[in-house]
């Protein structure tokens, strides 16, 4: 039997639970069902258009998780309209008003039953304790509008209705969800949502499509995510972007915050990571670039922590550990300083390993270390072997001689003359022979100064660009800002959030 053979009443109902990504091409298809979809369509419109880009800053509360999924239990049809999810509400208190004679579902226990109903429909939690767990979303509620308490059950519980999520901003408090953390319950629940969604099969499945992970929480030293609390989610099958603020990693020191990779047989499919405002060590790095052979893109600038958390940083042993891991993969890469209290402990010295790579930004000082080769060490646990000649800046060695021959863009950030006159110059000395030689496919070279040209002469002498960043002059931005991939990753993620304390 064709389909246009059936009973007018059968093809409506074929309509009406045609999914959203199917409904326009089979409303398409002919002019008979394009007539009988009138209203289907209408409504296929208005739910694109309202639920896409789904947020919890609702009218009368802030981070109201919970009125999404009253939504959804009244029209179940809303989960798999949400494509874009921003779970982390930025607003004051003073800025949320609230109408006393507005519908507050809240108050109608028929429509609090039908969310509770709404989760024992949901795969996730077909074996859990349905009661246990709307005690916990309920609990939360009833914090109302506390900065300090996130609606976590609540979120799991919506992560788990969205088949066709595809950008995520967690909720501030998400860092809670890691071991020995107030959230640990949290991380079985989500480790089996995510195992869930990487199984197999035909079935539409929660977060099978979410690609991005947003940053959720501010800058500042006083902010600190522990990495482990995403890990997770970077192992689901589509993922393919993470960009992160104030995420730590870091093994050894007693207030660092260290990350593993909880199933060695499991690998990531990541193939672009940007750390903003982060602390890590090559061990804590390590652990997530030995589980991420797809990566192309990486991108991290360093800030200092609480109690001087990586006070001394090492970026010579940053870049060995990308180099173990993802020399071949990576084509794209940018290593800056947004906030360093102490010394560069090893600086970079050679890129040769990484034979793909075509983009590269850097700040100056992050030369400023003796090579690892060396054995020497600055810092607070400064080393110089016996018999060793202490490192200079002079001894930085030409850019143009760390470069493979694939580069095809190299930008430079300085706050010429700091950290001092010798390494730019070091740093660029060659570069107009090295370009003719072995660097042919180099046709960008910049040297981006704050607030200053006082290196023009450096630029001009060796053929370089040099580009000023002042900012805006009437909000000025901060050398943080400089890079040109910080500037990039502020517009994406709808822009970095600077604190003034709060710790994490």
């Amino acid at each position: 039997m064709k389909l246009l053979d059936l009973p007018p009443e059968i093809l409506d109902l074929i309509i009406d639970r045609t999914p959203p990504d199917g409904i326009e091409g089979f409303a398409l298809s002919c002019k008979t069902v394009y007539g009988r979809a009138a209203f289907q369509i209408q409504h296929h419109n208005h739910l694109k258009r309202t639920w896409t880009h789904t947020t919890n800053a609702s009218p009368s509360r802030r981070g109201d998780t919970l009125a999404i999924l009253y939504h959804i239990s009244r029209d179940p049809i809303i989960a798999e309209y949400i494509e874009s999810l921003y779970l982390w509400d930025r607003r004051a208190e003073d800025e949320v008003g609230d109408d006393p004679n507005a519908y507050n579902f809240r108050d109608d226990e028929t429509a609090m039953e039908n969310i509770k109903g709404l989760l024992c429909f949901a795969e996730h939690f077909a074996n859990a304790d349905n009661d246990d767990w709307w005690r916990q979303i309920l609990e939360e509620d009833k914090a109302g509008d506390q900065s300090d308490m996130d609606k976590l059950h609540a979120t799991v519980a919506l992560l788990s209705l969205l088949p066709n999520l595809k950008k995520l901003q967690l909720p501030d408090r998400w860092h809670e969800v890691r071991h020995n953390e107030g959230a640990e319950e949290l991380v079985p629940h989500v480790q089996a949502l995510v195992s869930m969604s990487n199984t197999a099969g035909n079935r539409r499945k929660p977060l099978a499509k979410l690609e991005t992970i947003l940053p959720f929480v501010e800058e500042g030293y006083d902010v600190r995510v522990g990495l482990q609390c995403l890990e997770p989610f970077i192992v689901l099958k589509n993922l393919r972007s993470l960009y992160a603020v104030s995420c730590v990693a870091v093994e050894e020191d007693w207030g660092g915050i260290p990350f593993h990779w909880s199933n060695p047989t499991v690998s990531s499919w990541l193939t672009r990571v940007e750390f903003a405002c982060c602390c890590m060590d090559a061990s804590g790095l390590s652990a997530l670039l030995a589980h991420t052979p797809a990566l192309t893109v990486f991108k991290y600038s360093h800030q200092t922590k609480w109690d001087g958390l990586e006070f001394d940083w090492n970026a010579g042993e940053i870049l060995e550990a990308l180099a173990n891991y993802c020399s071949e993969s990576l084509v794209d890469i940018a290593i800056t300083i947004d906030q360093l209290h102490g010394e560069v402990v090893n600086g970079l010295s050679s890129f040769l390993r990484f034979r793909n790579l075509e983009q590269l930004e850097v700040d100056v000082e992050c030369f400023c270390g003796p090579p690892l080769e060396s054995g020497q060490r600055q810092g607070r646990e400064a080393l110089v072997p016996i018999g060793a000649e202490k490192w200079r800046h002079m001894d930085i060695p030409c850019v143009g001689d760390m470069l493979p021959p694939s580069m095809r863009e190299l930008q430079v950030n300085t706050s010429f003359p700091e950290p001092s006159e010798d390494a730019l110059e070091a740093l660029f000395k060659n570069i107009v022979d090295r370009r003719r030689e072995n660097l042919r496919l180099l046709k960008t070279a910049i040297i981006r100064q704050y607030r200053s040209s006082l290196a023009w002469d450096i630029a001009r002498k060796h053929g370089v660009i040099l580009e000023i960043f002042d900012g805006d002059t009437e909000n000025p931005r901060p050398r943080s800002m400089m890079p040109r991939w910080k500037r990039e990753f502020d517009s994406l993620v709808g822009g970095i959030v600077f604190a003034d304390g709060g710790g994490r």
